[in-house]
C-alpha cells in the first residue's frame, strides 16, 4: 500500500471492492461499455429491491434470496477449485479470503445463468395471458442480456472463455433447481403459512404474481374501468 492510500486508510488489508471496481481501457468503446455491462448483476438485484418496496410481492424476495444463495455456492466453488483469473490484477482480488477473487468459475456469468433459467421457466410457466411468441420475445432479450454480461467478462480479461461457460452452466442449473424446490415449497402451503406470520403482515406482502402476473397494459385497462364503471376502450376514453 503507497502512502497515499495509506493516510486514506490505516488498515493494510484494504482492497478495492471488485463487484463495482472494474479497469476497462477509455479509448475503446467496447471495452467502455462491457464495464457498464459488468455491473448488470447489481442493476438486477436492485431491481429485485425496487419491485418490492413498490408492490410487496414476495416473488421479488425469493428470486433476490435464490441469487443470493447462488453467490455464496459460486465463492465456495471458486475457493475448492482456486484456478486463476487469465490476467493477474494484483491486490485487487481477494484470493483465500472470506470472497474469494479465484476465476473459476465466473460469478458474473453463473448470475446471469441462474437469472435468465429461472426468470424463463417463470415466464413459460406463469405468464398465462402471453402468447409463444411474446414469451420468447422475453426470454430472447434475457438471453441476449446474459450473453453481453459474459462477454463483458472475457473482453475485459477477468475471466477466460471456459470460466465463463462453467459459470453460465452451474448457474442455469441452480436456477432450474430453485426454480423446482420453490415449486415445491409452494405446493406444501409453506408459502401461504409465511404470509400468516404477524411480522409478514406488517409489511402487506402478497404472493399475487405467483397467481397471475398483471402487465402495464391490464393494469391500465383495470384503472379505466373502475373510473368509468365500464369497458375500457382508447376511444371510448378520447370521446
Amino acid at each position: 500500500m503507497n502512502s497515499t492510500a495509506a493516510a486514506i486508510n490505516p488498515n493494510r488489508n484494504a482492497i478495492p471492492f471488485d463487484d463495482t471496481y472494474i479497469l476497462y481501457d477509455p479509448n475503446d468503446f467496447l471495452s467502455f461499455l462491457s464495464a457498464y455491462f459488468s455491473l448488470m448483476p447489481i442493476l438486477v438485484l436492485s431491481f429485485y429491491l425496487s419491485w418490492f418496496i413498490i408492490t410487496r410481492e414476495l416473488e421479488a424476495c425469493i428470486v433476490a434470496f435464490g441469487q443470493l444463495m447462488n453467490e455464496i455456492f459460486n465463492n465456495l466453488i471458486k475457493n475448492i477449485i482456486k484456478q486463476p483469473r487469465p490476467v493477474s490484477f494484483g491486490v485487487s482480488f481477494q484470493n483465500d479470503t472470506l470472497r474469494s477473487g479465484y476465476g473459476m468459475p465466473s460469478a458474473h456469468s453463473q448470475f446471469m445463468g441462474f437469472c435468465f433459467t429461472y426468470n424463463s421457466l417463470k415466464l413459460y410457466t406463469s405468464w398465462k395471458n402471453l402468447n409463444f411468441l411474446e414469451k420468447c420475445l422475453f426470454s430472447s432479450g434475457l438471453a441476449l442480456l446474459s450473453f453481453c454480461v459474459c462477454f463483458s467478462r472475457v473482453y475485459l480479461h477477468y475471466h477466460n472463455l471456459d470460466q465463463v461457460i462453467v459459470g453460465f452452466t452451474v448457474g442455469a442449473l441452480a436456477g432450474s433447481l430453485y426454480f423446482f424446490i420453490v415449486g415445491i415449497i409452494r405446493e406444501l402451503g409453506l408459502i401461504n403459512w409465511f404470509l400468516k406470520l404477524r411480522i409478514v403482515k406488517l409489511f402487506y406482502m402478497t404472493d399475487s404474481y405467483n397467481l397471475a402476473p398483471v402487465t402495464l397494459k391490464e393494469r391500465h385497462e383495470a384503472y379505466w374501468r373502475k373510473i368509468y364503471k365500464q369497458p375500457f376502450s382508447v376511444q371510448s376514453k378520447e370521446e
